[in-house]
């Protein structure tokens, strides 16, 4: 029976397999706790005494390594002046390099704290490792400090070597022959094709690898890893993840990572734990919810995405079986091939799903259109293909419960389709309805390349801001992206994660219809459908007056001077079908302003049009952009926008 204490902690819902599951976390973590804590000394020199009989340590070794874990002096130095020896750097909370002496790496919490002081790059802004730091430094000696001097002596070793000098010969006394591919370590280079690679390959290259998992097998018996650990043996017999370049040194620095997770692993899920009680805070997760996340927990694993948002009522699961693979596909080469079905079936499902789960979305009328190539027969990304590797050929236009929404399908060269940018109409309805939150699309998460990657669920995460801060945290998920334009390497309209919540930073859907209209009534825009128009717009992100005039074909970039901006008008008055305009002088008089010079020409001339400098707005310091404008339209679009014209503000 429940006491009802424990109703009154854990609420009135606690169950009786609730109370089993949170006694089962709390004994794993008091156990974890435990192992974290400092080696005793008979520990110390018990693992010495086996790495001893590896092989991997002299006498001389394993007695200098307990030295070196009970805080006594080293016998390396004996007889040495240390100002004369060659300092060593290691790299600190992932900041920046510490020069150290030879055999020195225990690092002090004064040490750590000076550092963590220091306001300038690289030492600031990294609050999180040096608390990670701190709290390795506060378990010594651990597994990971005893590695840690092992590995960083005989890099030294190996770098500094010289039969001559005694402090590099003293050294590698300390090593037994265990070590000696390690010290004589070379590099394997593995070229593999994801596209051509084979089962026969893989296991070839398992069969290749296999000697490099000597080392994990080797420590394992010296007691550096528990006995039943055998993640990195498992990750390495598929042969996928065996690529690029193989050596003993990386092996070796791999199975350091990988100690140093095992012994900050009760520092890292308390941070987890702790950032699931805030989450619950911001009504994310439930308090039922949460004791379901925690009995997830594992020996030595942390939550995982789909640990934390399966718990979740407003993450809308997308499974890669049925919701992702059937409509997928990577271009390779082959760009603007997404099957018609398969786009407008994703965003059924997508809608579908919403629907059933947050909040009312009914989608219709799905219609995709291809751009059309230009007049050499290529289309733009043909062009432009080694720079960019991508494509935005393919477009759809979709009502949602009524509004038209248009999307631009951003394909990338070895990426699937189905990606955050590829949503974004789901970020711009909450924004036509006035809501604060975002949609998020959140991969499946892994914090050691060694978890397996089941479920593979992607989560669409209907989040507000404070709930996206923290989920987005190391402890976490480093990165969670908002339904939004814009990728690493592709900025084209991108919204950035800090204005996912911030709407005043681009056009709202009223400011673009009002001027859409505006434009339509002065003959602007050609487009037939208005509502169409909105939309395409809309997709873009315009952060003001003159993004949207780029939709007009009287709007171009030119350098000012005369000869380039009187070539650029003659192929806009062209697109406008309007009278061509004679221009005899092609030389700009010094101090000459060649706009002035263009408008008295176009005016003499009986031509309506006038040429009006766009505000810069952001837009490239090289080009300027211009638009012809009847002044009767000019005047118009000023009144709606003072500044949108060069010299009058910014343009909104």
């Amino acid at each position: 029976m429940i006491s009802p204490g424990l109703n009154i902690i854990f609420g009135g819902n606690f169950t009786i397999v609730s109370m089993r599951y949170l006694l089962l976390v709390l004994l794993f973590v008091s156990h974890l706790t435990a192992n974290a804590q400092q080696l005793p000394l008979s520990t110390v020199t018990e693992m010495a005494r086996r790495l001893g009989q590896l092989q991997l340590l002299t006498p001389t070794g394993q007695e200098e390594l307990i030295r070196f874990a009970s805080g006594q002096p080293l016998q390396l130095y004996q007889g040495i002046d240390k100002t004369q020896v060659p300092t060593q750097a290691i790299f600190v909370a992932e900041a920046d390099f510490l020069d150290i002496l030879p055999g020195q790496t225990r690092l002090t919490m004064a040490t750590l704290d000076s550092l963590a002081a220091i306001p300038n790059y690289p030492w600031s802004g990294h609050e999180h490792q040096f608390a990670e730091a701190r709290f390795l430094a506060g378990q010594f000696p651990s597994r990971h400090d005893l590695f840690g001097f092992l590995l960083h002596t005989a890099d030294y070793c190996r770098s500094n070597y010289d039969s001559s000098d005694v402090l590099t010969v003293r050294i590698y006394g300390w090593f037994g022959p265990a070590m000696t591919p390690y010290m004589t370590d070379s590099t394997l280079e593995l070229a593999v094709n994801d596209q051509t690679d084979t089962p026969a390959a893989q296991q070839e290259r398992v069969a290749t690898y296999a000697p490099y998992l000597h080392w994990v097998n080797l420590f394992r018996q010296a007691g550096f890893l528990p006995e039943t650990d055998s993640v990195i043996n498992l990750y390495y017999r598929n042969g996928k993840n065996i690529y690029g370049s193989i050596s003993h040194s990386n092996a070796v620095r791999e199975l350091e990572q990988y100690l140093t997770y095992l012994d900050k692993y009760p520092f890292l899920q308390q941070q987890q734990r702790q950032r699931l009680d805030s989450l619950q805070q911001t009504g994310l997760i439930d308090e039922a919810g949460k004791q379901r996340i925690i009995a997830r927990y594992r020996p030595y694993t942390l939550l995982s995405s789909d640990d934390i948002l399966s718990a979740c009522k407003s993450a809308v699961p997308l499974y890669t079986a049925t919701d992702i693979q059937p409509y997928d596909l990577v271009p390779l080469n082959s760009y603007g091939e997404i099957p018609v079905a398969a786009i407008r079936t994703f965003f059924e499902r997508v809608t579908n799903k919403i629907s059933q789960q947050l909040f009312p979305l009914t989608v219709t009328d799905i219609r995709v259109q291809k751009a059309a190539p230009n007049a050499n027969g290529l289309y733009p990304y043909q062009e432009e293909l080694s720079l960019g590797r991508s494509a935005k050929i393919l477009s759809a236009t979709l009502q949602l419960n009524g509004q038209l929404y248009k999307e631009t399908i951003d394909e990338k060269e070895f990426e699937s389709w189905i990606r955050p940018e590829n949503l974004q109409f789901l970020n711009h309805y909450l924004e036509d309805q006035h809501d604060q939150r975002r949609f998020f699309f959140i991969s499946p998460h892994r914090f050691t390349r060694y978890e397996p990657l089941q479920p593979d669920t992607v989560f669409l995460a209907l989040l507000t801001e404070a709930q996206a801060k923290l989920l987005q945290s190391p402890y976490l998920f480093d990165r969670i992206e908002g339904c939004y334009n814009g990728s690493p390497g592709d900025y084209d309209y991108a919204v950035y994660p800090y204005q996912y919540f911030d709407t005043h930073s681009r056009l709202n859907k009223q400011q673009i219809d009002s001027f859409v209209a505006l434009g339509r009534k002065h003959q602007l825009f050609p487009q037939q459908d208005t509502a169409l128009l909105q939309a395409a717009v809309r997709e873009q992100n315009p952060t003001g007056y003159q993004d949207v005039l780029s939709f007009s074909p009287a709007v171009f970039s030119s350098a000012s001077y005369l000869e380039n901006l009187v070539s650029h008008t003659q192929e806009a008055l062209q697109r406008l079908r309007a009278r061509r305009f004679l221009f005899s002088t092609t030389r700009q008089p010094e101090n000459g302003d060649a706009r002035k010079m263009i408008n008295e020409a176009l005016g003499k001339q009986g031509i309506p049009f006038r040429l009006y400098l766009l505000g810069r707005d952001g837009y490239s310091y090289i080009a300027h952009r211009y638009i012809l404008l009847k002044p009767a339209a000019a005047a118009a679009l000023k009144t709606f926008s003072p500044g949108i014209f060069a010299g009058a503000g910014s343009g909104r």
